[in-house]
This record gives structure tokens, C-alpha cells and sequence, in this order.
């Protein structure tokens, strides 16, 4: 039982601490950002934060692994053959997770975000849009770069524009939107 509490509490204090962060990294970038201001923005006492983390370039790291696993076993459910004819679904799992996660995703696609780690999540989709572009012989595979380029730009400034519009759309409206681009550009 008492593990259990302590497991509860440890949640709480990570999550404060990740609200926190990306607080500060909206205001500032994250060079910037000592432990002692945002202990003091979450109410907590540095020792607290140590117990966690060496420092904020370790938070930054380890808040961004944990999404980036998460994010990797979302883009993993998906094959090249589900991508094939309707990517909504793999869409809507996206949007659905840059909804949950969106106080991290706007910080780090602001201007004191980390772009590094977004480039990372735009590799693993990457990937797997190759292999999907791969399988068709009928596709230049000198194209693909550009082609991938394209996708990837636009879905950052679709999501971008979805947040700095609050995200009055749901997950679902964007994903289909999203869909339509991909599919028929802006024609349909």
C-alpha cells in the first residue's frame, strides 16, 4: 500500500514539475531556466527536484524519452499498408496524442522549444512513410526526400496553427483535415 502512495506521489510531483517547465520554457529558452525558479514555480523544494533529476537538461532528456516512447508506440501500431489508402487512423492517433500532450508539444514548437526533438519524432515517421513509399515501385525514390519534406513541414504547421488557435478543432476534425491534405491537397 504505502508503495502504491509513493508511486501516486512521485507522479504528482513529476507532472508538477513537467507543468512547470513548460511554463518556463514558453517564457524563456531552456538554457535559461534554473532549478531553483521552477522549484518555486511548482512549490517544491529543490531537493526534491535532485531526487529526480541531475539537472534541467536531465528533465528536458528524460521528459522527452518518455514522450518519444510513447509517440514511437503510437506510429508503431500502424503498417505501410494501413498508411496505404487512408491514414486517418494513424492521423487521429497523432492529433489525439498532441492533444494529451499539449502543454509539452507548444513549448517545445515555440520559439524557446527544443526543434530537435521534434525532428526526431518527424525521423520515425519518416521511416515509416518509406517503407510504405518503398513498396509502391510505381514512386521515384529520388522524389521521396522532397516528398517526405513537404509532409512533414505542413503537419508542423498544421499543428503549430491548431495550437495557436487553442485547439478549438477536435482531434478528429484535424486529423481529417489533415487526411484531405495528404490525399487531394487543398482541391477537395
Amino acid at each position: 500500500m504505502e508503495n502504491k502512495k509513493m508511486d501516486r506521489r512521485v507522479r504528482k510531483t513529476r507532472m508538477q514539475l513537467r507543468a512547470g517547465l513548460t511554463q518556463l520554457m514558453r517564457e524563456k529558452p531552456i538554457k535559461d531556466i534554473t532549478v531553483r525558479e521552477l522549484a518555486q514555480l511548482v512549490d517544491i523544494n529543490r531537493c526534491t527536484f535532485y531526487l529526480h533529476y541531475r539537472d534541467i537538461y536531465d528533465m528536458v532528456e528524460q521528459v522527452e524519452q518518455e514522450v518519444f516512447d510513447e509517440f514511437e508506440e503510437i506510429v508503431n501500431t500502424y503498417s505501410p499498408e494501413d498508411l496505404e489508402a487512408r491514414p486517418l487512423s494513424l492521423l487521429l492517433a497523432l492529433f489525439e496524442f498532441f492533444a494529451a500532450n499539449a502543454d509539452l508539444s507548444s513549448a517545445f514548437l515555440g520559439g524557446n522549444g527544443d526543434m530537435a526533438f521534434f525532428n526526431k519524432l518527424i525521423d520515425m515517421i519518416r521511416d515509416r512513410v518509406l517503407e510504405y513509399w518503398q513498396r509502391e515501385q510505381k514512386k521515384d525514390p529520388e522524389q521521396f526526400d522532397y516528398y517526405f519534406s513537404f509532409l512533414a513541414s505542413g503537419f508542423i504547421g498544421i499543428i503549430r496553427e491548431w495550437f495557436a488557435r487553442d485547439m478549438k478543432e477536435t482531434p478528429a476534425q484535424m486529423a481529417a483535415m489533415a487526411e484531405q491534405l495528404v490525399l487531394y491537397g487543398m482541391g477537395r
